[in-house]
């Protein structure tokens, strides 16, 4: 993420008013698609800031839509927008988000660092770091959380990683794959009930 020093706190991340302003105007993104009208201008403070983001959403602790951008020279403010309306209504996993499911929606924002080479796998932290494996025959992503949740080591973090592109699990080892860590600070608005 780009910075602005005036949005972000003294450990580089966005400031916690920002963050909360942030989770309610993607909750009135999804309403305003879901009612046919303008999505809400973006909170001022965002405006200045660029970088990669995913959204997450979940209704009672299941995945209901996950959707990222890794391109950070894009205006955060667009890339959020952008992923939240994919992640409710374009993640070809899951039916479009419906009006009835808002109420019991968690959104979760999760802001990017710039994808690093990783040198060694032993240097992957659980809970801190991601993984992006670009591979000449795929690409895949998987957030720090996913690591944490599911109680991987970085190996079988990395073999995921590599399913999650398509490949075999042992592709991060491919001399052609790159394999790349970064984290992804999340902050999440709980559902309203």
């Amino acid at each position: 993420m780009k910075e602005d020093d005036n949005n972000l706190n003294s450990s580089g991340e966005l400031t916690d008013s920002l963050k909360a302003e942030i989770l309610a105007w993607c909750r009135q993104i999804l309403l305003a698609r879901l009612n046919h009208k303008s999505p809400p201008p973006a909170p001022q403070a965002l405006k200045s800031l660029k970088g990669g983001v995913f959204v997450t959403l979940k209704k009672f602790d299941q995945l209901r839509g996950c959707i990222g951008r890794f391109e950070f020279s894009c205006p955060l403010a667009d890339s959020i927008q952008e992923m939240v309306l994919a992640a409710g209504f374009k993640d070809p996993r899951f039916e479009p988000l419906a009006a009835s499911e808002l109420k019991d929606l968690e959104i979760t924002i999760s802001v990017l660092t710039e994808p690093k080479p990783l040198a060694d796998i032993a240097d992957v932290v659980i809970g801190r770091d991601g993984l992006f494996l670009l591979h000449p025959h795929g690409r895949g992503v998987l957030l720090p959380v996913v690591a944490e949740e599911q109680g991987w080591s970085a190996i079988e973090f990395a073999r995921h990683t590599a399913v999650k592109a398509g490949l075999n699990p042992n592709a991060w080892q491919d001399p052609q794959a790159q394999l790349l860590v970064f984290t992804a600070p999340a902050f999440t608005d709980k559902s309203p009930n």
